[in-house]
């Protein structure tokens, strides 16, 4: 989580610095869009003691985008490998995905496999449902 956020955060500073376009569009090309819904997730997981927090198909297009901003923009090096890193464990991931609810409007997983743990959470892929099929 801490890198996801890392990552979008460096986008949107690199964006910022370098870019014409207004805010909304930094934001949305650096996907620190992302952070609230992200931190809501994280806390909501922490708090039931899980260790997984979902992140849609579509917000892994957001950081792809960063990563892809973050090398046109000459984005800090440790920051790309970090950013390429993380895209390849989601591709591994892919195929690992499971169901989601909404809990007081906030997305996390109906179960979660192996249990809470004392771990912090992380981001991991959904079973691609959009929050519209969400119950």
């Amino acid at each position: 989580m801490v890198t996801l956020v890392g990552i979008l955060e460096h986008a949107h500073a690199r964006l910022a610095e370098l870019s014409d376009a207004d805010e909304e569009t930094i934001a949305e090309a650096s996907g620190t869009v992302l952070i609230p819904s992200l931190c809501a997730r994280a806390g909501l997981a922490s708090v039931q003691g899980r260790r997984h927090i979902p992140l849609l198909p579509r917000e892994i297009g957001l950081l792809e985008a960063a990563v892809v901003n973050l090398e046109s923009y000459g984005g800090n090096e440790v920051v790309l490998v970090a950013g390429y890193d993380l895209l390849d464990r989601f591709a591994r991931r892919r195929n690992d995905t499971h169901p989601l609810r909404q809990v007081h409007g906030i997305l996390a997983f109906v179960h979660e496999p192996g249990g809470p743990t004392d771990g912090p959470a992380r981001p991991s892929v959904p079973d691609g449902e959009g929050p519209e099929r969400v119950s």
